[in-house]
């Protein structure tokens, strides 16, 4: 396993102890919790983040301790108006180097209390200290508690038990942060890989049914709507964006024409299912 990786569950492990407080209004998502869902999910690319992403339900958020001391208080590093809800610190790794890792706070934006662009401006915590992203609506809805543990147990014995975003929230979020970033310098090819391996690694039948819970609450409606039509838009053929971005992710190590009809296959099975649903 990456080095890499198990520094960032590491640094995870110790941002969910700093916000123990808070355990009851913090999410899991992003890579990490896909990676929880799915394990390897039959591809040849190893798991792999550097980050951790944390999503705060501002219904359930105490105003005490604030977000800024807890974080601080652990050897977190805000990085202020220039990184609103960006967080960070370092680790050392086998070779003697300093590893920075970023934790990213996000409330989704149609529950944020924030009226600008970026800041959520959580009341009682510092205004920069937790971003709003569109798209994360559906952790709130779809979500599970589970078991995190340290990927290194030999010398982090460590196991916390956190809510960690439901696949179908996660695949919602991923079509999001792809659809935003595409034909930008932010584009990552990485984000299509984790799609492919959410529709890998977990039956279409859960993401169906995940994706008609989501549907079913006004917090999250607007935004799953707009998921399937993404997801369509970018995974829905061979060679669309979405499709063509996880094949070249999986380079040199699997077939592109093969993932890609991978990608087409199985977006078409979801898309099915969802349309007998609004039938």
């Amino acid at each position: 396993m990456d080095e890499l990786y198990v520094i960032a569950r590491r640094v995870l492990l110790d941002a969910l102890e700093a916000l123990g407080p808070h355990r009851d209004a913090t999410i899991l998502v992003g890579a990490q919790a896909i990676y929880l869902h799915t394990g390897e999910a039959e591809l040849a690319v190893a798991e792999y983040t550097i980050d951790a992403d944390l999503a705060l339900d501002p219904e359930l958020l105490d105003e005490i301790p604030p977000l800024e001391q807890a974080l601080q208080d652990a050897g977190f590093l805000h990085m202020g108006k220039s990184g609103v809800g960006v967080w960070k610190t370092s680790r050392p790794d086998r070779d003697g180097g300093d590893v920075e890792v970023q934790v990213d706070l996000l409330v989704p934006s149609a529950v944020s209390p924030g009226r600008g662009r970026r800041a959520a401006r959580l009341p009682g915590h510092d205004d920069n200290a937790a971003r709003k992203v569109d798209g994360l609506e559906g952790v709130l809805i779809d979500q599970v508690e589970m078991e995190i543990g340290s990927l290194d147990p030999d010398n982090d014995p460590r196991r916390i038990t956190a809510k960690v975003a439901g696949p179908g929230a996660l695949l919602v979020a991923k079509l999001f942060k792809i659809s935003e970033r595409k034909g930008t310098a932010r584009a990552n090819d990485k984000d299509a890989l984790d799609v492919l391996r959410i529709l890998q690694g977990i039956e279409t039948e859960t993401l169906a049914e995940s994706i008609a819970l989501m549907h079913g609450d006004e917090r999250s409606r607007a935004a799953t709507e707009r998921a399937t039509e993404l997801f369509e838009e970018l995974f829905g053929t061979r060679g669309s964006e979405g499709s063509v971005m996880a094949a070249r992710a999986t380079q040199p190590l699997m077939d592109e024409d093969q993932v890609r009809l991978t990608c087409e296959v199985l977006a078409g099975d979801l898309l099915a299912v969802l349309g007998e649903d609004d039938d």
